[in-house]
């Protein structure tokens, strides 16, 4: 927490900025008002000089009043929401500060489900930590909520606890048929948006933090060396829409990227014999994937410009290429729902 001059060079007045590093390390920076000449601030201890003048005494002591009641109140916000378990945020700091210093009324917190969701996800939305793909589940989870809604009684934020999460999860279970990893998912998702209803105080039940998030390591099917190769030597010349597939597919296979990842190689990748690109599930990560002669064949075909393909044609050609590929044997899975396991044939590798 200090203070600063906005512009220290100037030869005249500058105006005081508040400065304060808050959780995450996000940087909080408030106008105090107050300008004061740049030859009457001393730079290290960040306040105003002291000077025999006594118009130089009257100006430093308003502005020394000033910037004490702006530390003083952050210093009080930030015990009390320490306190309370609850973070300090850059909005919630902005709102209080304008209260204080500048009679701003405060901003009406939403009170009901719906407006508090919005509120969450334009916020997340612009904070921009969030990939398509998780966007797309918190939207899932909103519809899914609202479904319950209809067959239960209108959503009472204030009033989600551990008995309506319990309720909640039986719908899930027993009318949706979710399976206990996707279940956790949207209970995971759920506690994660009440969290910052609770941070942001648009409730004060926290009594949803008891519920425990389940989930459960399933079997992933794998193909071999000789089996990918077997995929790689199909002619499906006469077959452009499955040879381009089956490409993409290879491309995948031989770099060990996710599809999110990738579906989106461009001639902008590739430099210097490497496949560099940014992850869209861990946007923090940059892969770089040295090129193979395999990986190089395949992105020489396309003239570094892979066939876009959207995920669910993708999938559905890729069974039909499993297929001509000779795997067609069936094998058994079970699925656990609650604690019921249930069992299903599925395609699979002979």
């Amino acid at each position: 927490m200090n203070f600063k001059l906005k512009t220290p060079n100037t030869r005249t007045n500058s105006l005081i900025l508040f400065y304060v590093t808050l959780s995450g390390g996000k940087r909080f920076v408030y106008s105090t008002g107050q300008k004061i000449p740049v030859r009457l601030w001393d730079k290290h201890s960040q306040f105003p000089k002291r000077t025999k003048s006594q118009n130089d005494q009257v100006i430093t002591n308003s502005v020394n009043i000033r910037l004490e009641s702006l530390k003083t109140a952050y210093l009080n916000l930030n015990f009390q929401y320490k306190s309370s378990g609850r973070i300090l945020t850059k909005e919630i700091l902005k709102q209080e500060f304008d209260m204080l210093f500048k009679g701003v009324s405060k901003k009406k917190a939403p009170n009901d489900f719906d407006s508090c969701f919005e509120d969450f996800f334009k916020f997340k939305l612009k904070e921009g930590g969030w990939s398509n793909a998780t966007a797309k589940r918190y939207r899932m989870l909103y519809k899914l909520v609202k479904e319950f809604e209809k067959i239960d009684d209108k959503i009472e934020i204030e009033l989600i606890d551990v008995f309506w999460i319990t309720d909640f999860k039986k719908y899930c279970q027993e009318i949706k048929s979710h399976q206990v990893n996707t279940l956790g998912r949207n209970i995971g998702l759920l506690k994660t948006f009440l969290n910052y209803c609770l941070k942001n105080d648009f409730i004060t039940n926290s009594s949803f933090k008891e519920v425990a998030v389940s989930r459960e390591i399933t079997n992933q099917l794998a193909l071999s060396k000789k089996e990918i190769q077997q995929i790689a030597d199909l002619d499906l010349s006469n077959r452009q829409r499955l040879e381009r597939v089956r490409d993409v597919f290879l491309l995948g296979c031989y770099t060990g990227m996710r599809y999110s990842d990738f579906k989106r190689v461009r001639a902008s990748n590739v430099t210097n014999n490497l496949i560099t690109i940014r992850e869209v599930k861990d946007k923090t990560k940059t892969l770089e994937i040295p090129m193979t002669d395999k990986i190089r064949a395949i992105l020489n075909k396309y003239n570094l410009e892979l066939p876009v393909i959207s995920e669910q044609k993708f999938r559905e050609y890729l069974k039909e290429i499993f297929k001509i590929a000779g795997f067609t044997s069936l094998v058994v899975k079970s699925k656990k729902i609650g604690k019921k396991f249930m069992k299903r044939r599925y395609l699979c590798i002979s």
